[in-house]
């Protein structure tokens, strides 16, 4: 049987939920589709950050739709065209991107049977984004698609952007240990992690650096995450590396509007902006032929 779906008004946002025997999840399609809580019912644990505790929940629109920051900067939303501002052929990208802020076609029919379906066609560039978003037993599955609908090639910078609750003892566990990854400018530099056991409470920042830090890790040969908490419960994440070989990892201590949070940011490219790609000869995850359509997977597993 598939999920069992609810639908409620909060704070003025219509609110869609999918629930099954383990995972509890819910989307506000007005804030650009925004996933705003992932709950291991198993566990209790509460994966995304900025709706629990209620009396600090971040819902409301951004007073500026062209800077994230003046959003609710919780849950998981859709980084696309870019992830920072910039200028491509002379096209003005916002920050990150022009999703989180649009509200898609939503299919509430479609979400009577257990799938929430987000369509948007950007503007800033000719390309159409599909998201659908459903359960299986014990898995939360995302499927992509996007589509160029330009006679000519036209590149993009896609990242999956959630936001996740911070707990002390969190730990982060890759395929393989990492002692060195890139900053968004390319440097390599050392993996910021306690390199045994990779607890995301000791992140070691420079001397006199803000107490935040966004590395990727990459290229890879496999797409996979795992997150462990204290308490036992934790997820995998898992991805194709063939079209998103790369992986952003955010972590802020208060530095980035006093939250303690922290994200892994499968990603086609390893930069935040589409201007630092050879846009005219982009390597092929970050490009699309002419009227291509490409389709890709993220599932996450709560364990």
């Amino acid at each position: 049987m598939p999920p069992s779906h609810t639908k409620k008004i909060l704070d003025g946002f219509e609110i869609h939920t999918l629930t099954n025997d383990r995972i509890a999840l819910s989307m506000v399609p007005e804030l650009g589709g925004r996933l705003v809580s992932l709950k291991d019912r198993a566990t209790g644990r509460e994966w995304l950050d900025g709706w629990s505790p209620a009396t600090k929940r971040r819902l409301w629109h951004p007073t500026d739709p062209q800077d994230y920051e003046t959003g609710p900067g919780a849950g998981i939303d859709e980084c696309l065209p870019t992830v920072l501002a910039c200028k491509v052929k002379r096209k003005v990208l916002g920050d990150h991107g022009e999703l989180w802020n649009r509200a898609p076609v939503f299919d509430e029919e479609l979400a009577s049977k257990g799938v929430l379906l987000c369509r948007w066609n950007l503007t800033s560039l000719p390309l159409d984004f599909e998201r659908r978003v459903s359960l299986a037993k014990n898995q939360v599955r995302f499927d992509y698609r996007i589509e160029n609908r330009a006679d000519v090639a036209t590149p993009f910078l896609w990242a999956w952007h959630p936001l996740f609750s911070w707990k002390p003892g969190d730990e982060i566990c890759p395929a393989k240990s990492i002692q060195t990854c890139l900053t968004p400018g390319g440097e390599v530099m050392p993996w910021p992690l306690d390199p045994i056991g990779n607890d995301l409470s000791k992140a070691r920042f420079v001397k006199g650096a803000t107490p935040a830090a966004k590395v990727f890790l990459g290229p890879l040969a496999r797409g996979r995450v795992a997150i462990r908490a204290k308490n036992g419960s934790g997820f995998e994440l898992s991805w194709p590396a063939s079209v998103l070989p790369y992986a952003g990892v955010w972590i802020t201590r208060g530095f980035w509007k006093g939250l303690h949070h922290w994200a892994i940011e499968p990603t086609n490219a390893a930069v935040d902006r589409l201007s630092d790609i050879a846009v005219t000869d982009a390597p092929a995850p970050c490009m699309l032929a002419a009227r291509e359509v490409r389709h890709w997977s993220l599932t996450l597993s709560v364990h």
